[in-house]
């Protein structure tokens, strides 16, 4: 049985939960694209694989978080997910609960782009 984009995208949750990389990279295809705002420390454009491995790699050195998932919406070839990042900053533990969304593009089974929009003037603050 086909996994539907929900599932597919509820899977990529569940292995980050767990930081599971192995069905992270499965489920992340060979060409993804991944945005967030420059405006971050480990915001920006990044491509493929490796660019995932150097926007994962910026985000963990900067903020320790767990999504909290409070909406999934398919919409074509689209996912978009609603909820919160909740964790610690990892330069002075100072804790954050900022609002986020993500927009995930799935095609073949295969996530080629994610798009992560956090409310950056909170998340700016926790981080100073």
């Amino acid at each position: 049985m086909t996994e539907n984009n929900v599932e597919i995208i509820r899977r990529l949750y569940d292995a980050f939960e767990t930081h599971d990389f192995n069905v992270i990279a499965e489920l992340f295809d060979p060409d993804v694209e991944i945005y967030q705002s420059e405006l971050l420390p480990w915001g920006g454009d990044y491509k493929g694989h490796d660019g995932a491995v150097t926007f994962f790699t910026g985000l963990l050195q900067h903020i320790d978080s767990k999504v909290t998932v409070e909406q999934i919406v398919e919409a074509g070839d689209r996912v978009v997910e609603v909820g919160r990042t909740v964790g610690t900053t990892t330069n002075g533990s100072v804790p954050f609960d900022v609002p986020e969304v993500h927009v995930w593009q799935v095609r073949d089974g295969r996530i080629v782009r994610m798009e992560s929009y956090v409310d950056v003037p909170l998340m700016l603050k926790a981080l100073s």
